[in-house]
């Protein structure tokens, strides 16, 4: 009986429990590597790096010139934009969080 549904039609390899166990265990193994590279990162370094907001200890000067200057311009437009009211309070933190990173991934310290 072509095209139908009745007791002769074929099961694809694809419908046994085997084919779904193996459907779990890659998704199962597809979140963890998902939850690790949010934790770990690449190479070790986190994607987050502003998951915890820094403090002015990340803002003080350095022995590099490179990174006070990257932090002086851009925590300064982050300031402006605060002042302009570009950005609201919520996102300021937000914003200057993202700034620290940015230099620091730029001009690591030393």
């Amino acid at each position: 009986m072509p095209g139908g549904t009745g007791r002769f039609t074929r099961r694809s390899g694809l419908d046994g429990v085997a084919a779904r166990l193996a459907a779990l265990l890659v998704a199962l193994a597809a979140g963890a590597a998902i939850v690790w590279v949010g934790k770990i990162g690449f190479a070790g370094m986190p994607l987050t790096p502003f998951a915890e907001a820094p403090g002015a200890a990340d803002t003080a000067p350095s022995a590099s010139p490179e990174l006070a200057a990257c932090l002086t311009e851009r925590l300064g437009a982050v300031e402006q934009m605060r002042r302009d009211g570009v950005v609201s309070d919520g996102q300021y933190d937000t914003f200057r969080a993202r700034a620290i990173s940015y230099c620091q991934t730029q001009f690591p310290p030393q």
